[in-house]
């Protein structure tokens, strides 16, 4: 019979959890930059899931490494500003970061410390520390970035002032579609049904650059 860590899984990241909650109510995350933010992860979050890492994850479930993934993408999504439905692939790659669970997975053959086998062995090594290649999953993220994502503003690099930051990250990502909307049911993203409030015409992914009236209510609170 095989052993399943799926609950420990569960258990860890339950933790992790409200570590992050912790960190953002502590510490005044909002108002330090993006590496300082990912390093305080490292540092702070990801010890909870490194230790015994090697033998848990070789034996969890899908739904697990997902509950991990979405830990992480929260965490970025709370300092970014912008709702949790945004999409993972655009926030992993504003960030220049990767899901949680493939760092697992690059990182567990390297937290068994000296545990070899002898030499008589011939290379063989234990089946629960061999992981795939990542850069599968990083070309996975960009291929799950819609296509329009690519009409938007280019953001070299994440502001640390937070007004600047949720500004800009909610503008990128067509965060305030919702705004312009006709349509009254959620829907995290623009779709072909949508029609815009004010011109009435079809409210397209980044819409409110190119509404007539949006634009001139604009000029003319400009020239005011």
């Amino acid at each position: 019979m095989q052993l399943s860590f799926s609950q420990h899984g569960r258990n860890i990241n339950s933790k992790a959890r409200a570590k992050c909650g912790l960190l953002f109510t502590k510490l005044p995350l909002q108002n330090l930059p993006l590496d300082i933010v990912l390093e305080l992860f490292k540092v702070f979050i990801l010890p909870s899931y490194s230790y015994g890492l090697a033998l848990w994850s070789s034996n969890c479930s899908n739904s697990v490494f997902q509950s991990i993934n979405a830990t992480f993408s929260k965490y970025l999504k709370r300092y970014l500003q912008i709702p949790t439905h945004s999409n993972n692939a655009i926030v992993h790659f504003l960030t220049s970061t990767t899901p949680l669970s493939e760092t697992l997975k690059n990182l567990a053959p390297h937290t068994m410390g000296s545990f070899t086998f002898p030499t008589e062995m011939h290379g063989h090594k234990v089946s629960f520390l061999q992981h795939e290649n990542g850069n599968r999953e990083s070309a996975n993220v960009l291929e799950s970035i819609p296509t329009e994502f690519w009409l938007s503003r280019n953001l070299h690099s994440i502001p640390a002032r937070q007004n600047l930051r949720k500004s800009l990250c909610r503008d990128v990502l067509d965060s305030d579609h919702f705004l312009i909307c006709k349509t009254p049911t959620f829907h995290p993203t623009a779709t072909y049904s949508c029609i815009c409030k004010l011109c009435n015409n079809h409210a397209h992914m980044f819409h409110h650059r190119y509404c007539n009236v949006l634009n001139a209510n604009e000029d003319l609170s400009g020239r005011e």
